[in-house]
């Protein structure tokens, strides 16, 4: 099982492709009026819809969070977004969870770079684009309300399989991972910070759900007319297609 599309609806397609192939380093593996952008044609790539009328407005209550890339040096391509005047936030370690920082594209969606060592562990970051060359596109994540009902989802009719948990309850909330893929993690303890830079370093993509203890996590779907998240497609072993989970059918998340 491949996690396979991260699926948004945008306010302008032209707009956008420069900044991810220039600046993010991607290939888009699509045409002119259908983009497929990301760093492996055969993972996970990002796939953009038109017609949203307003622009997103990201919130900390919003069911769609980000997606993640994983690097191998993160200070190396943080110090190139800083020569090219790219806003991006300061790198730091979260606790045990990574060594991270964010930045929004130019329509405001927001865009994790983690490192797939902890800070002081980074690794060479190889020849070619500063990003591109050194990246993989890792995660998305959403918000929920509903751990349970998005497991039994995940697990049941996604063939998804949980692979990390972790907790920071400082911030009151817990983050879980599910793969489509079958490797098994160094420990058993799902929960295990030893398994974290392991993760960081998988070269496909991950569903990452923020439980968020104190709930208020909105519904899924954008509303009508506005950019955001529409879902996201897997695809299963030896099959031709794609199955789309679209975020409007995913309410019982929330």
């Amino acid at each position: 099982m491949t996690i396979a599309r991260h699926c948004l609806r945008v306010t302008d397609i032209a707009q956008l492709r420069p900044f991810y192939t220039d600046t993010l380093g991607m290939c888009d593996f699509g045409t002119g009026e259908a983009p497929l952008l990301g760093y492996d044609r055969n993972r996970c790539l990002l796939e953009w819809r038109g017609g949203a009328k307003y622009p997103i407005h990201a919130g900390p209550s919003d069911f769609y969070w980000k997606i993640g890339i994983t690097l191998r040096d993160l200070d190396y391509a943080v110090g190139y977004l800083q020569q090219r005047g790219w806003p991006v936030s300061q790198p730091r370690q979260f606790g045990d969870i990574g060594y991270l920082c964010h930045l929004r594209d130019p329509q405001g969606f927001v865009i994790e770079l983690l490192q797939h060592g902890f800070c002081g562990h980074e690794k060479p970051a190889g020849a070619g684009h500063p990003i591109g060359g050194q990246a993989t596109f890792a995660h998305i994540t959403l918000r929920v309300n509903d751990i349970d009902a998005a497991r039994a989802h995940c697990e049941h009719n996604l063939g998804l399989r949980l692979i990390s948990v972790q907790p920071v309850p400082d911030h009151r909330f817990c983050l879980y991972f599910f793969s489509g893929d079958r490797e098994e993690p160094p420990h058993d303890d799902l929960q295990a910070v030893g398994n974290r830079q392991w993760l960081w370093e998988r070269p496909y993509a991950l569903l990452e759900l923020q439980h968020v203890f104190d709930g208020g996590v909105g519904p899924p779907g954008p509303e009508a007319g506005q950019a955001g998240f529409t879902g996201f497609a897997v695809r299963k072993d030896g099959a031709a297609g794609l199955t789309y989970v679209n975020a409007a059918d995913l309410n019982d998340w929330t």
